[in-house]
């Protein structure tokens, strides 16, 4: 398989008024094509900073990479032009974020956010960017798709929220789509119909988050023991540890 994302050495710093906060300190993994990789780790252990250096989106000036690389499809991202970012995200890497009120626009209906990254990145017509995007709805379960595309984000329930953003992610057919705790702000019970849909989306061949794409996933371990993926294990301390087990039983390779 074709090496898709290799992390070698991540290190990220944030400079604050106490002093520098070591967020990442030297974590390494790689995915092929095709893969899935759980990062497992306790709250403050870098599962988000990291994801967001993997999108060019670590709040600057505050935030820093101060070592180490990030090569996607073999160019280093991290020597990316802002213009060269714009043309990344969205198109060639997508990030589920975990809080849906906080990540979609409050002042646009869903199907004006999900038309205007299809336009952006696809180049799509008015029409056929709102064909995508009644698409995208049906394909994540949301009921009467086309009649919910003027309905704003606030008339949704948090499930269908949640499964807004998972559309949102998915619009573009992106080569590595990274969850960040999509489903930590969710009750038990949605949680569990957004792993089903996740894993549902993955066995269908008709839909872009297929078999042949990447999944990078920052989830709690009883999220990870229900899917079929490697899993690597954070701790807080530094260095953060990285090891390759089975789903189920997530450990360090190390203290």
């Amino acid at each position: 398989m074709t090496m898709l994302l290799e992390v070698r050495d991540l290190v990220v710093r944030f400079d604050t008024d106490d002093g520098t906060v070591h967020a990442v300190n030297g974590i390494s993994y790689s995915l092929q094509q095709g893969e899935s990789l759980a990062i497992v780790g306790e709250s403050g252990s870098g599962k988000s900073v990291s994801a967001l250096a993997l999108m060019g989106l670590l709040p600057r000036p505050q935030a820093r990479v101060e070592g180490g690389t990030i090569h996607f499809n073999g160019r280093d991202l991290l020597t990316q032009s802002e213009q060269e970012w714009r043309r990344t995200r969205g198109r060639e890497i997508a990030m589920v974020y975990q809080d849906p009120m906080t990540s979609l626009n409050p002042a646009l209906s869903v199907g004006k956010q999900l038309s205007q990254v299809v336009r952006h990145h696809l180049k799509l017509s008015k029409s056929a960017a709102r064909e995508r995007a009644a698409e995208l709805l049906s394909l994540v379960g949301i009921p009467n798709p086309r009649g919910r595309l003027d309905d704003y984000p606030h008339q949704f329930s948090g499930g269908q929220r949640q499964r807004v953003l998972i559309a949102l992610a998915l619009s573009c057919d992106p080569a590595l789509l990274i969850a960040d705790e999509p489903t930590t702000a969710l009750d038990v019970t949605i949680q569990a119909q957004m792993i089903e849909l996740v894993k549902g989306l993955g066995n269908s061949s008709a839909c872009p988050w297929c078999g042949s794409r990447t999944i990078s996933a920052s989830s709690p371990a009883s999220s990870t023991r229900s899917q079929s993926c490697t899993a690597a294990t954070w701790w807080k301390k530094p260095p953060c540890t990285v090891c390759t087990t089975s789903p189920s039983t997530p450990t360090p390779s190390g203290s």
